[in-house]
C-alpha cells in the first residue's frame, strides 16, 4: 500500500503511450523549427537586418552567431528545466517550457529592421534568442523522457524514430514555406514582412502543440516517489558523475560533426560559395525527405542490432563521408560546377548526419536512470552543444590557416572522432526490460 502522501498509480493506457510519443515528436518538430528559423530564413533576409556594405563574411558570422546564442541558452534552460522535470513531473514542465517559447517565437516576427532601430534589431533579436533558448531546452527535458519512459521495450526504437523524424519535418516545413515566399514575394516584400510569416507560423504550432499536450497523462504516483530524493541535478553531478561525463562526451562530438550540416551549411552555400537561397531550400527540402526516411530505417536497424553498435559505425561515416563531401563541395564550387551537382553534393552533407537521429534519442535516455533522466538526457544533450555551438569562433580561427570554406571539415573529422571514442567507453543499452537496467551494465562495466 502506497505511504498517504503518494497518490495511487495513474493507469497508462496504450492509447496514453501513444498520445505521448506523439507529444515527444511534436516537441521535437516544435523545437527544431523554432531553433533553427534563423539558420534557415536569415541567410536569405539578413539585408533587412544589416547594412548593405558588410562583407559576405561578416554577413555569414552575423547570421551564426544569431543562431549559436539561442544554442548556448539552452544548456541553462536544461539544468532548470531537467531538475523541474525530474522534480515536479514532465507534464507540467512541457507546458511551463512550451508557452515561452511559443510566445518568444512570435515577439521575434514582429521585430523591426535595421532602418528602424539599427543595430538595435540584432540586439534585441539575440536578446530574444537567449530567451527562447532556455524555454526550448524544456521541450528536450520534459516530453522526451516521458514518451521513453511509457513506451515498450520493443517499440523504443519506433518511438525514438517518429521522435526523431520531427527534427527534419520541421525543415521541410520551412524551407517549404520560405521556397513559396521567395517565388511568390518580390525581393523587397520578402525583406520587409515575407521573412515574418515563418516565426508567425512557429507561433500558432506552438499553441496546437500546447493544446495536444493537455491530454498527455503522466502518473502522478511516481511523480511523488521521486520528490523525496535528493536534488536531481545534484544526484546527477555526484553519483553518475561519470555518466553524465560519458554523454557528454558523446553530444560534443556529434554535434560538433552534424552542425556544420544542420547549421552552417544553408549559411555556407549562400554567403560563403554565392549560391541562390533557391538552391540551399531546395536542397534542404529534398535532405529533409530523405532524412525522415533514414530515420525510421536506423531506429529499425538499431532495435535490431543494438544502439551502441550502430552508433559506432555512424559516428565512421560522419568522419569519412560527411567530410569528403564538404571538402568535394568546396572545391566543386570554385570549379564553377553546375547547381545540381553542388546541390546533389550538399543533399550528402546533409543527410547523414541526422540519420541516427532517432536511435540517439533512445539512445541516451536508456543510459540514465529515472530518478535523473530528464537531467540527464537534458543537460548531457544541451551541454554536449556548448563547444560545438561556438562553431563561429572556431571556423573564424581555422580561416587563419586555411580558406574559409574549407574550415567545417575540420570540425567534422574532430566530432566525429571523439564521438567513435565516446560511444565505444559506453554500454549497449538494447535489450533492457527497464531503463534503469542499461545504468546497472554501465556500473558493472
Amino acid at each position: 500500500m502506497a505511504p498517504p502522501d503518494v497518490p495511487p498509480s495513474t493507469v497508462i493506457t496504450e492509447a496514453d503511450e501513444r498520445r505521448s510519443a506523439r507529444g515527444g515528436a511534436f516537441s521535437m518538430f516544435v523545437d527544431s523549427f523554432d531553433v533553427y528559423l534563423p539558420a534557415l530564413v536569415l541567410p536569405a533576409a539578413m539585408a533587412y537586418f544589416m547594412p548593405a556594405n558588410l562583407s559576405p563574411a561578416v554577413r555569414a558570422t552575423f547570421t551564426t552567431l544569431l543562431f549559436t546564442i539561442g544554442l548556448l541558452a539552452r544548456p541553462i534552460g536544461s539544468v532548470i528545466f531537467g531538475n523541474l522535470s525530474d522534480r515536479i513531473g514532465r507534464k507540467p514542465v512541457t507546458m511551463i517550457s512550451g508557452w515561452g517559447f511559443t510566445i518568444v517565437t512570435l515577439l521575434a516576427g514582429l521585430l523591426p529592421g535595421y532602418a528602424t532601430w539599427s543595430y538595435g534589431s540584432i540586439a534585441v533579436f539575440a536578446v530574444l534568442r537567449l530567451v527562447g533558448g532556455v524555454f526550448l531546452a524544456g521541450g528536450y527535458a520534459a516530453p522526451i523522457p516521458l514518451a521513453m519512459e511509457q513506451a515498450k521495450p520493443s517499440r523504443r526504437g519506433r518511438v525514438g524514430g517518429l521522435i526523431g523524424v520531427g527534427a527534419p519535418g520541421s525543415f521541410l516545413v520551412i524551407n517549404l514555406l520560405l521556397l513559396g515566399l521567395l517565388d511568390v514575394l518580390p525581393h523587397g516584400g520578402f525583406l520587409a514582412w515575407g521573412w515574418r510569416i515563418p516565426f508567425f507560423l512557429g507561433f500558432v504550432l506552438g499553441l496546437v502543440y500546447l493544446w495536444h499536450y493537455r491530454g498527455v497523462k503522466e502518473d502522478d504516483a511516481v511523480v511523488a516517489r521521486r520528490r523525496k530524493g535528493r536534488p536531481p541535478v545534484v544526484e546527477l553531478f555526484t553519483t553518475h558523475r561519470s555518466l553524465f561525463f560519458g554523454v557528454f562526451l558523446f553530444t560534443c562530438g556529434y554535434w560538433f560533426a552534424a552542425q556544420m550540416s544542420v547549421s552552417f551549411l544553408p549559411t555556407l552555400l549562400v554567403q560563403v560559395l554565392d549560391q541562390s537561397p533557391r538552391l540551399s531550400s531546395t536542397v534542404e527540402i529534398i535532405s529533409a525527405v530523405l532524412t525522415m526516411i533514414l530515420i525510421m530505417v536506423l531506429s529499425g536497424i538499431g532495435q535490431r542490432i543494438g544502439r551502441r553498435a550502430l552508433l559506432m559505425h555512424w559516428a565512421l561515416v560522419l568522419t569519412f563521408v560527411v567530410g569528403g563531401a564538404f571538402a568535394l563541395l568546396a572545391v566543386a564550387a570554385r570549379a564553377g560546377a553546375p547547381a545540381w551537382l553542388l546541390g546533389l553534393i550538399a543533399v550528402v552533407a546533409k543527410v547523414l548526419p541526422s540519420a541516427p537521429l532517432g536511435v540517439i534519442v533512445v539512445y541516451l535516455n536508456e543510459r540514465f536512470p529515472a530518478s535523473v533522466r530528464a537531467s540527464g538526457y537534458g543537460i548531457g544533450y544541451m551541454f554536449g552543444l556548448i563547444l560545438p555551438g561556438l562553431y563561429t569562433v572556431w571556423l573564424l580561427a581555422l580561416s587563419s590557416i586555411m580558406p574559409y570554406e574549407f574550415t567545417p571539415i575540420a570540425l567534422i573529422v574532430f566530432g566525429g572522432l571523439l564521438m567513435f571514442a565516446a560511444v565505444r567507453r559506453g554500454p549497449e543499452t538494447n535489450g533492457v526490460t527497464e531503463p534503469d537496467q542499461a545504468v546497472e551494465r554501465e556500473v558493472a562495466r
